[in-house]
């Protein structure tokens, strides 16, 4: 193995002190430089990309947390009637829980429907919670994008309105 590094060996050993010295700093610097630009810099890069989605997910697990109390109290209402009083939001957003689907966003349109995206729940219930939408209360899917999971799970974007229009 030293005949492998006896060429470099010859030259170190045909430097002069002081170059031996100007080299050895050289390198170190060099691998400092390369720790720094190999190593640190990414690892600092991820941790403030994961500090930032972290912060986003708090934030927006507090909105949905501001949320719950709303739905839970108009899933406890269980209304029997199929009263325009209330929101087409208020109305998705209880029977979504009724049927234990997580709704991941709702945005409202300006023409008075609801757009609903599901991350990930099973089919079964989709299916139900879109019935009862219609037999209860008269809103309909007027759009709608399903994309299968695994196991009956789906995810799920649906644009409702109310009477079919």
């Amino acid at each position: 193995m030293m005949t492998r590094f006896a060429p470099v060996l010859a030259w170190w050993d045909g430097l002069s002190s002081r170059e031996q010295v100007m080299m050895a700093v050289l390198g170190a610097l060099a691998m400092i430089l390369l720790v720094s630009l190999l190593i640190i810099q990414p690892l600092l890069g991820a941790h403030d990309r994961a500090r930032d989605s972290y912060a986003a997910s708090m934030r927006l697990y507090r909105a949905v947390e501001a949320d719950a109390d709303t739905v839970q109290a108009l899933a406890a209402a269980a209304p029997a009637s199929t009263a325009p009083a209330q929101s087409l939001r208020a109305v998705a957003g209880s029977m979504a829980l009724r049927h234990d689907i997580a709704l991941a966003r709702m945005v409202p349109g300006e023409d008075g429907r609801l757009t609903v995206n599901i991350d990930r729940a099973e089919t079964a219930a989709i299916l139900a919670w879109l019935v009862d939408l219609d037999r209860r209360y008269g809103i309909r899917a007027q759009a709608s994008t399903l994309d299968r999971d695994a196991d009956g799970f789906v995810s799920a974007s649906f644009v409702l309105s109310r009477g079919g229009a």
